[in-house]
């Protein structure tokens, strides 16, 4: 990417992502497997947002039991994710604070985003989504992340009692405190 700015990269990549799901991509890929599972499709070095390390990942999911929502975010970096066959639900939260100071903020849920074959949603550094693949559906998606995650700190975030937990992809979320 010829630019630091994340919403460009991340706008940019969603719109590649459009015109490669026409072409029947990640399908048509040897890299992606006829069964159920999480395929690596390209791991970069050299570019990513904030540092070099982009990761394009594919996924063949059958359908999945409706679960309450996961609000999470992706810590310094981006994501995007595309839909190739299948649908998922993208929701976006944000905080709300009151007019009294002393009360805590109140995490809200600001936007379903029904994604189908050929959609692609992005989510910035910071922003605080939940994804929910196909109760009836085989799905295909992909998610471009703007570094690997597996070394990112990241939030979850607890829509009962909106207390958060910190995490690093690859590790269990702590207990909230």
């Amino acid at each position: 990417a010829s630019s630091r700015d994340a919403r460009l990269q991340a706008q940019t990549i969603a719109d590649r992502l459009r015109g490669l799901f026409t072409t029947g991509w990640p399908q048509s890929s040897d890299k992606f497997g006829k069964e159920n599972g999480t395929y690596v499709m390209h791991a970069d070095t050299e570019h990513g947002h904030p540092d070099p390390g982009f990761m394009v990942m594919a996924y063949r999911q059958g359908p999945k039991k409706a679960a309450p929502a996961s609000p999470h975010d992706h810590g310094a970096c981006f994501v995007v994710y595309g839909v190739a066959a299948g649908s998922n639900v993208q929701t976006r939260y944000r905080w709300t604070y009151g007019e009294d100071s002393t009360q805590a903020p109140v995490l809200e849920k600001t936007q379903d985003i029904l994604q189908k074959p050929g959609d692609a949603a992005y989510f910035l550094p910071g922003e605080i989504h939940s994804t929910q693949g196909s109760t009836d559906e085989e799905t295909v998606y992909v998610r471009v992340t703007s570094q690997d995650l597996d070394g990112a700190w990241r939030h979850r975030y607890h829509l009962g009692d909106n207390k958060t937990t910190v995490f690093r992809s690859a590790t269990q979320p702590q207990t909230p405190v």
